[in-house]
């Protein structure tokens, strides 16, 4: 996961809620759910807000951090909805209703969350293990072993484009890395962000970090 900064809402929904103040998230027509996933991706840098891999307004769905069902009153509540990718079995399409006790809005979501250049992914807390799990980010390899391919190949080809072969990665100095670091977070000219560009900067976090 990438912390998300929401930003304001779309004005088409904030329109549409005015004169609509009875209604739900099941009501609302087409135009103003795309309006609101055009927002999420935009605000997401292109990224799904679970897995990181890039999504568009058509490859993507309105996902509710705080499940429709639980929390009825929050389904047209922009801070409580991002962009999730269409994969099934992981990310929105993995977790259901199930609750997420750690958010992509919460900060310690890119701290409690341990990539690993093997495309693996482990909780440091047990909130994250439990949002990890829930999503079907890939604890394991059994566990989602697309997502857990995908991730090492894209991550391995960020890597190589530095010229760098990705299992000397860690052995590279700390000036490096730091500018490789600040690399990746830098949007391209279509304010996207490379896909699973946040995993890496992940690894490359916990590099820095040891003794």
């Amino acid at each position: 996961m990438r912390k998300i900064n929401k930003e304001v809402e779309p004005q088409a929904l904030t329109r549409w809620k005015r004169s609509n103040n009875a209604l739900r998230y099941k009501d609302l027509p087409r135009e103003e759910s795309r309006s609101i996933r055009l927002s999420c991706i935009s605000e997401q840098y292109g990224l799904c807000a679970y897995c990181c891999q890039s999504i568009t307004i058509d490859d993507a769905h309105n996902e509710h951090l705080e499940a429709q069902d639980r929390a009825p009153n929050r389904t047209l509540d922009f801070f409580n909805i991002v962009a999730s990718c269409q994969r099934p079995h992981q990310c929105g399409h993995g977790r259901g209703t199930r609750p997420l006790p750690l958010t992509p809005l919460m900060a310690e979501c890119e701290t409690e969350l341990k990539f690993y250049l093997s495309g693996l992914v482990t909780g440091q807390t047990e909130r994250a293990r439990v949002a990890i799990e829930a999503l079907n980010l890939g604890h394991t390899e059994e566990s989602n072993r697309g997502l857990v391919g995908a991730r090492k190949q894209m991550v391995d080809a960020l890597i190589y484009s530095q010229s760098v072969p990705p299992e000397d990665l860690q052995y590279e100095d700390e000036e490096f890395l730091d500018l490789l670091l600040e690399d990746l977070k830098i949007p391209d000219a279509a304010q996207c962000l490379q896909p699973f560009s946040p995993v890496l900067i992940n690894v490359i976090r916990h590099f820095l970090a040891q003794p």
